[in-house]
């Protein structure tokens, strides 16, 4: 018996000592790596300003792969990206200038098969990585950092290998939570200078797995830039499933190391600096010129699928017929872009399902989009861009057929037309009246039986930009507010009293109203760039000041005697890597009221197809009814937006793993009917959609709750 207890507590013993072998050998590799880590990111500060500026020729090679497919492959929409199996070959000239403003122009591509959209939207941003600079896809994809890199990875140390002579770490590294946002791989870091000699990490992009693997100059010419870049993206969904693998190779031409000391000038233009372009006049399919240009030759079966495609091209007009056959199918279901010439046409697609919203007002939301530009040699540009919204809860529809002429691209001299039907409305002075009758006869405003008017808007506007940021509007809008008919039904006790008379002659009367307006628009510090002839904002560290003031015109049978004021301000402030703070705040006036006027603000009303700040829930209210726009002569709102990693909900991870952002919003409202009105809502959003939760509360007691979410992929 003891010597079953002895044996017993032996095994034991070995047990425990094996543990803490093998827990001391993790805790080593663990701190090993953590302390490389930290000397690669106090490094990656000075490396991230190491290069102010390059110049260089990129040749890439590669294609796309049909593994499976099935009959809904016909159907994908253009942004999954799942094209018929292709190789190609492009020349593209990249520009580089500290901090992060990169240029890419496609100069050459050796077929007419691939087009540019998979090398302009996907390929070229993941080029544009700085190993040393967080900052990947966009802010969408966050790299080990210095500050809260090990709150969001771990690393560990796996080997030591010699290198061209260096001493190279590798460094596995995984996140500690599920999410999109982050990486894993493994980075190779010389040993004493700190430095990454390679990276081989993989993500994953809205419906795409990716990998990364780069390889970077050593200390010596070009220094510390990638050579060679390798990249495969593989999308899989619903039984189809395409792999595309591309090469890079970097040529640099000119490199400028950073200066300790500058004398340049400050500047808004970054029109060197930042951007991408393609023409469709560069398909170049001579074997010579790229035979020319390739830094490696291609491989057997590289140039046997290159000289498949150009036989089947040349030879297959009757499959020339079915894809456009298939486009026009596929415009049907999904949305589509085209290019023809100088021209681009977008269609979201008649049956669309991603063209649903939601909210608790309005219930389900489907609109049409429909976009067609023409761009000119000189840079003007005529679009034409209509849409159209069906609101089943409340049976009714919206349009816009919005028509815009830019006429002088470099300082945004445009010409704007819309004609549109907006929210139903009423009259101030009829709510005045009626509030008057309706207390004296202790009737209710429904038993009038009116839906108040329908709103038909022209509007009419010009727009210049007399210096950098600051931008002149000047127009006119006429408006037309015809009442929606009665149905027959009995007598209100309204309609039967003295006052009828005079109230029914207000709210059944037609109304025209003709208003010239002045706005001024202005941004300090305003970045931007000059795109061929078309000059473009890129954003500025102050905020937008906007001031537009209307006033009434008795002409072309306008009734109204008004004037209108309206002032507003906003921004967006990052406040880290992968959050932002977003506010605006605007106020608006009616003066020197006459005669029967309707209170439409242009700034304060209520959006059917709301799309502010890039997110189409964030800017706006959401559980206030249509009817309190129109209520008062004045208004106070603010909105403010909190956008930030999604770290609330990771304790769920495995559920939320596609979800980029987190929000919180807050919305507070002044008018003399709603001397405070507030809405509170949180939501979650990716590459996909949006959706959230808001709350109203007035005078700080609870009212009402609804959701909002609305699609993003078609947009």
């Amino acid at each position: 018996m003891n010597t079953v207890i002895k044996y017993k507590q032996f095994i034991c013993v070995v047990f425990a000592g094996l543990m803490a072998l093998f827990q001391a050998k993790a805790e080593n590799a663990v701190s090993k790596a953590d302390s490389i880590m930290l000397k690669f990111f106090d490094s990656s500060e000075y490396f991230d300003q190491y290069i102010d500026e390059y110049f260089a020729t990129v040749y890439i090679k590669g294609g796309n792969d049909v593994v499976n497919k099935n009959f809904l492959y016909h159907f994908a929409p253009d942004f999954l990206y799942m094209e018929r199996e292709v190789f190609l070959e492009a020349l593209v000239e990249k520009h580089y200038r500290a901090p992060y403003f990169y240029s890419s122009n496609i100069k050459a591509l050796s077929n007419t098969r691939a087009g540019t959209g998979n090398i302009e939207e996907r390929l070229m941003q993941f080029l544009q990585i700085n190993i040393y600079n967080p900052r990947l896809i966009n802010n969408e994809i966050r790299l080990p950092e210095k500050d809260g890199a090990f709150r969001y990875y771990r690393f560990e140390y796996l080997s030591e290998t010699d290198t061209l002579g260096y001493k190279v770490h590798q460094i596995a590294v995984a996140p500690k939570i599920l999410s999109k946002q982050l990486i894993s791989g493994i980075y190779y870091i010389v040993d004493g200078l700190n430095t990454v000699i390679r990276a081989d990490f993989t993500g994953k992009r809205e419906f795409a797995r990716f990998r990364i693997t780069t390889d970077y100059y050593s200390p010596g010419d070009n220094f510390p830039l990638p050579s060679r870049v390798e990249i495969s993206f593989s999308t899989d969904i619903l039984g189809n499933k395409t792999e595309n693998h591309y090469s890079a190779f970097f040529d640099y031409t000119e490199i400028v190391y950073h200066k300790t000391e500058s004398t340049e000038k400050q500047t808004y233009n970054l029109s060197s600096y930042f951007g991408k372009e393609a023409d469709s006049a560069f398909v170049i399919t001579d074997d010579a010129y790229w035979e020319k240009h390739r830094p490696v030759p291609l491989t057997a079966e590289e140039s046997a699928q290159t000289a498949e495609q150009r036989h089947t091209d040349s030879i297959s007009q009757h499959r020339n017929l079915f894809r456009k056959f298939n486009n026009i199918a596929k415009g049907i279901f999904v949305p589509r872009r085209f290019k023809y010439y100088n021209s681009q046409i977008k269609y979201s697609g008649i049956i669309n399902p991603l063209e649903l919203s939601y909210s608790k007002l309005d219930g389900l939301v489907y609109w049409q989009q429909f976009s067609y530009l023409k761009t000119f040699a000189n840079g003007h540009e005529l679009q034409f861009s209509p849409s159209v919204g069906l609101l089943f809860q409340r049976s009714q529809a919206y349009f816009r057929t919005p028509v815009r002429w830019l006429f002088q691209p470099r300082r945004f001299g445009e010409f704007y037309f819309n004609f549109e039907n907006r929210n139903q409305t009423y009259g101030y002075k009829t709510v005045e009246m009626l509030n008057e009758a309706l207390s004296q006869d202790s009737i209710s405003f429904e038993d009038l039986n009116l839906d108040y008017f329908n709103h038909f808007k022209m509007s009419m506007e010009t727009k210049f930009e007399i210096a950098n940021g600051l931008i002149m509007r000047g127009g006119a809008n006429i408006d037309r507010y015809i009442p929606v008919k009665k149905d027959d039904v009995t007598e209100t006790p309204l309609e039967s009293s003295e006052k009828a008379g005079n109230v029914e002659d207000l709210v059944n009367d037609e109304y025209r109203t003709f208003s010239p307006m002045l706005g001024l628009e202005w941004t300090p510090g305003q970045y931007y760039r000059i795109e061929g002839k078309n000059k473009r904002y890129i954003g500025s560290r102050f905020p937008t000041v906007n001031v537009e003031f209307a006033w009434s015109a008795k002409i072309l049978d306008s009734k109204s005697d008004f004037s209108k004021l309206e002032i507003d301000i906003q921004q967006k402030i990052q406040t880290g890597l992968m959050s932002s703070f977003q506010y605006f705040v605007g106020a608006g006036w009616f003066l020197n009221t006459g005669s029967t006027y309707f209170s439409n603000f242009n700034r304060f009303r209520k959006h059917n197809f709301p799309q502010s700040w890039g997110d189409p829930i964030g800017g706006v209210f959401h559980l206030l009814g249509g009817q309190w726009y129109d209520a008062s002569q004045e208004y106070v709102q603010a909105h403010i937006m909190y956008d930030y990693p999604c770290t609330v909900l990771s304790p769920f991870r495995r559920v939320t793993k596609d979800i980029v952002k987190e929000r919180v919003y807050l919305s507070q409202l002044y008018t003399p009917s709603r001397t405070n009105y507030s809405e509170l809502g949180c939501g979650v959003g990716n590459f996909a959609g949006n959706i959230a939760v808001f709350v109203s509360f007035r005078h700080f007691h609870y009212e009402s709750i609804g959701v909002k979410f609305a699609f993003e992929l078609v947009k």
